[in-house]
C-alpha cells in the first residue's frame, strides 16, 4: 500500500462503511472494495507535464534530473584544498535528456580547470542552464548542488487542479473500464498534492469545469487532514 493509498484506507475507515478491502483482485483495478460492491481507484492528483499526447509527474520527473546531476558532480571529484563551488541548475521542458547527459560531464571536466574564484551562468543545452560560483566554505567535493528551479512547476492553483484533474481521471477511468462490470458503483479518490488550501466554494467553481467520466463518486483528499473529503 502506497502514501496515497494509505491516506484513502484512513478517509475510508472514517466513514464507518464496513472494512476497506485492499486489492481485493490482486494488481487489477479497484484499489478497495467496501461492502462487496463498491470499487475504488486511488490516485495522487499530481502536477504533470504534457507533450506528445503523453504526460509525466512533474516531482519524478524532477527528481530523476537531481539524480542525474548529484552523480556527476560527484564523480568530478574532491575539493582543491577544500575549496569548491555551488553549482545551481534550472530548466524548461521540454528539453533533450539524452544530450544533457552527454554534455553534462564533458561541462563539468571543462568548468573544474577553471580558476576556483569564478562564477559563471551557462546553457548546457536549450532549456537547461547551469551557474557556479564560489562556495567561500571549506567543501568536501570540488562542485555541490546549492539549489534548483523547476520553471514548469507552480501555476494558478485552480487551473492546474482542473488540467491534472481531468489527466487523472481520463487515466483511471480508462484503467477501471475493462473491469467496470464486476462492481455496481466506482468511485475515485485523489490525494491532492497540488494544493490544500482551496475553501468550498473554490471547490464547487472547479467542479464545473471537471470532466467526471463514468464514475458514482469523485472525492479529494486532503493529505494532511485525511479525514476530510471533498466531493466534486
Amino acid at each position: 500500500m502506497d502514501s496515497a493509498e494509505t491516506i484513502a484506507k484512513r478517509y475510508l475507515d472514517s466513514l464507518n462503511l464496513g472494512e476497506a478491502v485492499f486489492e481485493p483482485d490482486g494488481n487489477n483495478p479497484p484499489d478497495f472494495v467496501l461492502r462487496g460492491t463498491i470499487g475504488i481507484e486511488v490516485r495522487r492528483l499530481n502536477q504533470n507535464f504534457e507533450s506528445g499526447g503523453s504526460y509525466s509527474g512533474l516531482e519524478s520527473d524532477a527528481a530523476s534530473i537531481y539524480r542525474l546531476i548529484i552523480r556527476e558532480l560527484k564523480k568530478v571529484g574532491p575539493a582543491l584544498n577544500g575549496m569548491g563551488w555551488w553549482v545551481s541548475y534550472d530548466f524548461r521542458r521540454p528539453f533533450d535528456r539524452r544530450k544533457l547527459k552527454r554534455e553534462l560531464p564533458k561541462l563539468l571536466k571543462r568548468l573544474s580547470a577553471l580558476p576556483i574564484d569564478t562564477s559563471l551562468e551557462i546553457t548546457v543545452i536549450p532549456n537547461f542552464r547551469l551557474e557556479i560560483r564560489p562556495a567561500g566554505i571549506e567543501r568536501t567535493d570540488l562542485f555541490s548542488l546549492a539549489a534548483y528551479i523547476d520553471f514548469d512547476a507552480g501555476g494558478w492553483i485552480a487551473a492546474e487542479i482542473v488540467r491534472n484533474l481531468n489527466l487523472c481521471i481520463a487515466e483511471k477511468e480508462n484503467k477501471i473500464e475493462p473491469f467496470r462490470h464486476k462492481y455496481r458503483e466506482w468511485w475515485l479518490i485523489f490525494v491532492d498534492m497540488v494544493s490544500t488550501s482551496l475553501n468550498t466554494e473554490e471547490w464547487k467553481s472547479i467542479s464545473q469545469h471537471i470532466k467526471k467520466g463514468g464514475s458514482d463518486r469523485i472525492l479529494l483528499i486532503n493529505p494532511r487532514n485525511p479525514l476530510f473529503g471533498f466531493e466534486l
